[in-house]
């Protein structure tokens, strides 16, 4: 999974996906916006049964965020911030591994 920051438009898209090349992705599923027609014929998959689970993830990382939420002032919004969020949120977020975090304050 990855992100981009950007309007929902072509140029945007078309720079997430030249970013998951590397990853060499083989199926994008996503929602239903023109944007992502300039995804591979073959590897785009469109419908909710797929990406509900993204969107329940969303949710989750505004919930626990606080950079997500839809507040300008509430801490930066830098890339390199996002990226570290993520990356934290990633690696801390199941429920299983809160516990591994604690471990590091303590």
């Amino acid at each position: 999974m990855d992100w981009e920051c950007g309007g929902r438009d072509k140029a945007t898209g078309e720079r997430l996906i030249e970013r998951l090349k590397r990853w060499r992705t083989r199926l994008y599923c996503t929602d239903d916006y023109a944007v992502y027609d300039v995804l591979p014929v073959g590897q785009r998959y469109s419908g909710k049964n797929e990406t509900h689970g993204i969107e329940r993830d969303n949710a989750r990382q505004r919930h626990w965020l606080a950079r997500f939420r839809r507040r300008s002032i509430v801490v930066s919004k830098s890339r390199r911030m996002v990226d570290v969020s993520l990356a934290l949120f990633a690696r801390f977020a199941g429920n299983d591994r809160i516990s591994d975090l604690l471990s590091m304050l303590a």
